[in-house]
């Protein structure tokens, strides 16, 4: 997901918004809930109900996200933001990725690439999932490596956790395990860095993938238990539900590797 930038928004709505984003950082999701609507009384730009939507998709409150983005939506077309497009647009795709609409999730990363000149690494991360979702790997990984180089190439910044986390994830699935688990524990590292209980829930997931097909699958299990602590405690319940129906799943494949034919 990427945030509004709050200069377009007056200095009063940008200091609500600031406000409210370090209520979502302390999870105090409530009176975030409440400053945003105070943000969204005021505001006259789309910045507010990004930014809102932003922190709806981060709780998983999808829906409630998708009406603040199409809300956000009509204030851009009316003005011709092209900028504030692309971001709602990058968004919508997101949105639609998590809740499993591959062809919308498509259609809307199009849209945003279309808001802009070039593209930059974000609107690359997205082709990248979009094309590893279409089991179009190659592609993918392509899309994710040029994201990464074009972030190597700015000297004041490292590459974004989220491209490592896709780098780790598209090399340990399509190349070696073990090549995929260091940028993997990177980006778990910097998503816990900055309290991203989802992402590092995420991370965690991906982790135990790989671990599974190196046949580690004790460190397996144990990341998909933390995943769930990191999922019950975002709150992040949709994940959370999808992880414990994967733990149900390991822990019938370790008792069925555990029983022995000899004893009947």
């Amino acid at each position: 997901m990427i945030k509004p930038e709050s200069a377009f928004a007056s200095s009063h709505v940008a200091w609500l918004l600031k406000w409210a984003d370090e209520l979502v950082r302390t999870r105090s999701w409530n009176e975030a809930d409440a400053v945003f609507q105070r943000a969204l009384a005021l505001d006259v730009s789309p910045c507010g109900h990004i930014a809102y939507g932003c922190a709806l998709a981060e709780q998983e409150r999808f829906h409630e996200a998708l009406c603040q983005m199409t809300a956000a939506l009509d204030i851009a077309q009316r003005s011709g933001d092209r900028h504030a497009l692309a971001t709602i647009y990058h968004n919508l795709a997101a949105i639609y990725r998590e809740l499993g609409d591959t062809d919308l999730a498509r259609r809307f990363q199009q849209r945003a690439i279309s808001q802009v000149d070039d593209c930059g690494p974000d609107e690359l991360l997205g082709l990248a999932n979009d094309a590893w979702l279409a089991e179009r790997h190659e592609l993918a990984e392509c899309l994710a490596g040029t994201a990464a180089e074009i972030e190597e190439e700015d000297e004041y910044h490292e590459p974004s956790a989220e491209v490592e986390a896709t780098l780790g994830l598209l090399t340990g699935f399509l190349n070696d395990p073990r090549e995929g688990i260091r940028p993997l524990l990177r980006a778990y590292s910097r998503h816990k860095a900055t309290g991203e209980l989802r992402l590092m829930g995420n991370d965690l997931l991906n982790l135990s993938a790989l671990l599974g097909e190196l046949g580690r699958h004790r460190g397996e299990l144990a990341c998909v238990r933390r995943a769930i602590a990191c999922f019950d405690e975002a709150p992040a319940p949709v994940s959370a539900a999808k992880a414990r129906r994967l733990m149900a799943y390991l822990e019938r494949l370790r008792q069925l590797r555990q029983f022995d034919p000899s004893r009947n």
